[in-house]
């Protein structure tokens, strides 16, 4: 069998069926659905092996009855008539594979074996097309897609649209979209042809603002102006010229290159790409009498009304918490869901669902607990209501849901109401269907399909006030606060990996923030910060650069305990109650 100096560090082993797969560092260990132990006995047998493969004069020695049981190719080699195949033993040339690829895939037909690394999955793939092998090339599919990256994005995409790998091709071309901003700094972007970057200029997903897409336009263009400069007009054509200009101020940007001409023929869609018609709506408890705040995505602006007697002021107070210190979520059907809340101090029973008809807060039935500052969480029909506090500093730890379509609500029997330590505190959040709730020294998730409840390993540290976001199947505990000091620090946990991952630090220490996942990226505003009580500073993080930016957008109040929520500007919500006051908000 084939050695491997592979990473000797953790690995990530699960069960997909009857395979069972290992990811190191380096690379990928699988073991295939057909391990039959009496084929390693006749890999050491050399004596029975009737067939030769030769690359380049190097030989393979196999059995023909092996090679055609695990292969197509082979089994309609031997089984079509050619001179030798009545031959004691026999060889083959193979071309167009090298002798290393070779060994390997005869090794797995003996071993179920395969060790797959960035380096050899191309050629993997090549020869499990040319031998008809649909285990290997799914399996090196799967790999590649949880290798891909800025920098080979557009490599495997081109591998995969020569081989047809439909789905690979289209999962990279989305990976492109989504990273556009990232993938066009690389020598690998400024090479693409002209068919190529028209596809993604026609894309409306294309994550970037107009004023990038236009530059990356031009680098292109000038990368090669020789022969690139007569695509400019048809290449403009998909620039949204009319934000350009709004972002540059002036059409003197436009004419900087010779090639690149302003004419009849030239686009003037005004819309913002789809990525970008959408806002996050902060909602601050803290101090409760604060208006809410719309920020908009792609203006990277806050929008909030600060005239007396204006039409626009309707909609701060349509939205307002309906009590202090409830927890407001966005449902599925564009519902504003609140739970929770303090009266004197004291946690409240109270739910209520916002009336897009009405446009006011409507009381439903009150729940089990008195809760202040609980987590809300929707899968499907219920909603799951799990910790707050009753006002006394101690956490709720019994979970409990509520059945929009029952109206009514239930208790979850569950081990995690007798964890004594999620009574000082906990971070919920849900990945995949399961909730996963983290306390101090204990930690675990609970899946509602089959009731169950699971321990994960704890996190490394734990601090008070820390801000919640997923993003991408990681759940991310953001800031906190230890001995009334704030704090900088960034743990993730990965539940494909099943790791705590330390991040890059906030560049500002705070606590009590909102965060919410936007785009590909993660929004935390607000917090109790060291030196000034609250902050009116929101930073961004960017996943792909594990790195935290200061947006230069200040929030026009500053605020802590806040409920940020992502708005769809084509929803219903949206349509009904922000549209008319968003357009005149600002005067």
């Amino acid at each position: 069998m084939e050695t491997s100096n592979q990473d000797s560090s953790k690995s990530n082993r699960y069960s997909d069926e009857d395979n069972e797969i290992a990811l190191t560092s380096k690379g990928l260990n699988y073991k295939g659905i057909n391990d039959e132990p009496y084929l390693r006995l006749m890999q050491l047998d050399e004596s029975t092996m009737d067939v030769s493969l030769v690359v380049n004069n190097q030989k393979l020695n196999a059995h023909k009855a092996v090679l055609a049981s695990k292969s197509d190719y082979f089994d309609r080699m031997f089984d079509s008539y050619f001179k030798e195949r009545f031959e004691d033993k026999i060889e083959i040339n193979i071309t167009d594979v090298s002798f290393e690829i070779l060994s390997t895939l005869v090794n797995f037909f003996y071993t179920s074996e395969i060790y797959i690394t960035e380096n050899n999955v191309q050629d993997l793939l090549i020869s499990s097309n040319i031998f008809l092998l649909d285990e290997i090339q799914n399996v090196c599919v799967n790999y590649i897609k949880k290798i891909i990256d800025t920098e080979n994005c557009i490599k495997m995409k081109d591998f995969a649209n020569t081989l047809g790998l439909n789905d690979l091709y289209s999962l990279c071309m989305s990976y492109i979209v989504k990273n556009f901003r990232l993938v066009a700094k690389t020598e690998e972007f400024m090479e693409t042809n002209f068919d190529e970057i028209m596809l993604l200029l026609k894309n409306d997903d294309l994550f970037a603002k107009e004023d990038m897409i236009y530059d990356v336009v031009m680098n292109w263009i000038k990368y090669d102006p020789i022969t690139r400069s007569k695509y400019s007009s048809e290449l403009l054509w998909y620039v949204r010229l009319p934000l350009v200009l709004n972002t540059y101020q002036g059409i003197n940007k436009i004419h900087e290159f010779q090639g690149a001409k302003i004419n009849k023929f030239s686009s003037f869609r005004t819309e913002h790409r789809r990525p970008f018609r959408k806002g996050i709506l902060v909602i601050s408890h803290q101090p409760y009498t604060s208006t809410p705040q719309w920020y908009d995505a792609a203006l990277d602006q806050w929008q909030r009304c600060i005239c007396e007697n204006c039409p626009c002021m309707s909609f701060q107070y349509r939205l307002l918490p309906p009590r202090p210190f409830c927890t407001m979520v966005l449902l599925d059907e564009n519902r504003l869901f609140t739970a929770g809340g303090s009266v004197y101090g004291n946690g409240m029973r109270t739910a209520t669902m916002f009336d897009l008809k009405t446009k006011k807060w409507v009381l439903l039935n009150d729940m089990h607990y008195e809760r202040l500052k609980p987590y809300v969480i929707q899968l499907e029909s219920y909603v799951y209501v799990i910790g707050g506090y009753t006002g006394e500093e101690e956490n709720v730890s019994v979970i409990e849901y509520y059945d929009l379509k029952k109206n009514a609500w239930y208790d979850v029997y569950c081990e995690i109401n007798y964890i004594e330590t999620f009574k000082s505190g906990i971070y919920v959040a849900c990945v995949k269907g399961l909730i996963y709730i983290i306390g101090k020294t204990e930690a675990g998730y609970y899946d509602p399909r089959n009731k169950k409840w699971k321990y994960i390993d704890p996190i490394p540290e734990y601090y008070m006030g820390s801000a919640v976001c997923t993003l991408n199947g990681n759940i991310y505990i953001i800031g906190g606060e230890y001995l009334q000091s704030c704090c900088k620090t960034v743990w993730a946990y990965c539940t494909l990996t099943e790791e705590w991952v330390s991040l890059a630090e906030l560049n500002f220490p705070k606590s009590f923030s909102g965060a919410v996942a936007m785009n590909g990226n993660i929004y935390l505003f607000g917090g109790k910060m060291l030196m000034t009580p609250l902050s009116n500073i929101f930073e961004i993080y960017h996943p792909h650069e594990n790195k935290w930016v200061t947006s230069s957008a200040l929030m026009e109040e500053r605020r802590f305990y806040i409920d940020a929520i992502v708005i769809e500007k084509n929803s219903e919500l949206y349509e009904q109650v922000f549209e008319e006051s968003t357009n005149t908000i600002i005067h």
